[in-house]
């Protein structure tokens, strides 16, 4: 995809406009849902829309819909958006890559462990015993088993919950970075800020963060300054928040401050992935060491000794 962006900024930057340089890369491109959005988009679609259902929800696909829908509001640059746009896709692509190669080890530790509980079934068996028949039959069996049971439930609850808060799943339609970029190249038309950040939060597609951008372009827009009325951005755009203080109070060129903040912000993902990959691991302990050990015991190594031991441990109850 990111791919497709830069080939179609190269188009337009020789002079083509954006529906011939949509039809040359349909042209071009192998069949496939790529194809099909380029000939959708170079009759004059909406990429967002002329998505077929396998790029429907894609990130790149709204960042791209988006970048042209900002440039048509606002004149800015085609070409200059859509590269700057392109960098910003393989670098998200890259933090992506690079947060599910962190949260790999964690996730395969977390499915490994949970198969504990049976592996000791399995160990008692190859000792020679029958734990499987002592479960299921005995009255004593019977409570390890559900003792084992809940506790394995309880463990895979526990886990499945912690790997959900260390890497949860994402929120934006468009990376509040990618925002960051879009405002800036709206910046670049000659715009001022509270009608950059008015067109970006038309264009982005209904939900939180169009509303927390047109919030915005409306208290900058009543003449509240810049550092003022960022502050109440949520955490996800803090980066727009300390761009615009600092091009306020220093004078500094916004749209660089901003792509700057955009850039730090994107590999800023990568490093916190490895960060809650590293706690995640180290959390996991917990659960291990609380609800997996101990249904492995019940289920594998009591049952066992149990059925090893056979008549003796019966003579042993009754004359008690």
């Amino acid at each position: 995809m990111a791919r497709l962006v830069e080939q179609l900024a190269t188009i337009i930057s020789s002079g083509s406009g954006p529906r011939q340089a949509w039809s040359a890369l349909a042209r071009t491109l192998p069949e496939g849902d790529l194809q099909d959005l380029s000939r959708a988009a170079a009759s004059g679609a909406d990429p967002r829309r002329a998505a077929g259902a396998h790029l429907q929800r894609s990130e790149m696909v709204s960042a791209l819909g988006a970048a042209l829908a900002v440039c048509a509001r606002t004149g800015a640059p085609t070409a200059e958006m859509l590269q700057s746009l392109a960098d910003a896709l393989r670098d998200l692509h890259d933090a992506a890559q690079a947060r599910r190669s962190a949260f790999a080890g964690p996730r395969s530790t977390a499915r490994i462990l949970l198969v504990l509980p049976l592996a000791g079934l399995g160990l008692g068996m190859l000792l020679g015993g029958d734990p499987l028949r002592l479960l299921l039959v005995s009255p004593a069996g019977n409570l390890l088993s559900l003792t084992g049971l809940v506790l394995t439930l309880l463990g895979w609850w526990w886990m499945r919950h912690l790997i959900r808060q260390a890497d949860p799943p994402r929120e934006h339609r468009v990376d509040p970075s990618v925002g960051l970029e879009l405002i800036a190249g709206a910046l670049d038309s000659g715009l001022p800020l509270a009608r950059a950040v008015a067109a970006v939060g038309e264009s982005l597609e209904p939900g939180p963060d169009a509303k927390t951008l047109n919030r915005l372009a409306t208290s900058l827009a009543a003449g509240v300054p810049a550092a003022h009325a960022t502050r109440v951005l949520p955490p996800a755009w803090s980066a727009l928040e300390q761009s615009a203080a600092l091009a306020e109070g220093t004078g500094a060129d916004l749209a660089r401050v901003l792509r700057s903040a955009a850039r730090d912000a994107r590999r800023g993902h990568a490093r916190d992935a490895e960060v809650l990959a590293a706690q995640l691991a180290v959390r996991l302990v917990m659960p291990t060491g609380l609800t997996l050990l101990p249904a492995f015991v019940a289920l594998g190594i009591i049952p066992t000794v149990m059925s090893l031991l056979g008549g003796t441990f019966s003579l042993t109850v009754g004359g008690a």
